[in-house]
């Protein structure tokens, strides 16, 4: 691109990924604002239904959001009867987070919900096309310098991103994601 172009090009990246994200937090609300809860608590109720029987820093973890912002969130889930812990004793220090039946069924809600904005937001794009959006994304992403490389390298961890990778163009993936009612069962 040239000059002048550049300066547009570069001037409305940061701008479009910021609406962007500001359009799916507000979506993501839209599904738990009847429980009193906004996108950051969707964020973990989707990261629990991934992997339920988190700690709280492998949530943090998995997430890669901050340990004392995870202790707020996971303290109003718990208040609302979204999730419990298997602690032995009140003052037990190391336990693990499941999502009640409640939590459960609200977190598949959101999880079925972005899925469905996702098909609306893709509706009429060629699949090639969807495909190198999604590659391009990982490798700008990767691009960052976001210090994922021993992150993501690290067997200790499996947090979101090891499951990004690039799609090749003629592999079997759909452009349409799978509902999590019609997902088969992980044995």
């Amino acid at each position: 691109m040239s000059g002048g172009e550049d300066i547009y090009w570069n001037s409305f990246l940061p701008a479009f990924f910021d609406r962007m994200s500001v359009q799916m937090r507000k979506n993501m609300t839209e599904f738990v604002k009847d429980h009193g809860l906004t996108s950051a608590h969707a964020i973990y109720l989707i990261a629990l239904r991934l992997q339920d029987g988190q700690t709280l820093v492998s949530l943090s973890r998995f997430l890669d959001l901050d340990t004392a912002n995870t202790n707020r969130v996971i303290k109003v889930l718990r208040e609302k009867n979204l999730i419990y812990d298997d602690r032995k004793t009140e003052n037990s220090k190391k336990y693990s987070i499941y999502l009640t039946d409640e939590g459960r069924m609200l977190a598949d809600r959101v999880m079925n919900g972005v899925t469905d904005l996702n098909n609306r937001y893709f509706e009429n794009i060629p699949r090639e096309d969807v495909l190198h959006l999604r590659n391009t994304l990982i490798r700008i992403l990767n691009n960052m310098e976001l210090d994922i490389n021993s992150y993501m390298g690290s067997k200790y961890e499996d947090p979101f991103y090891t499951h990004l990778s690039i799609v090749p163009l003629d592999d079997d993936y759909t452009t349409e994601p799978k509902r999590l009612d019609n997902r088969k069962a992980k044995k």
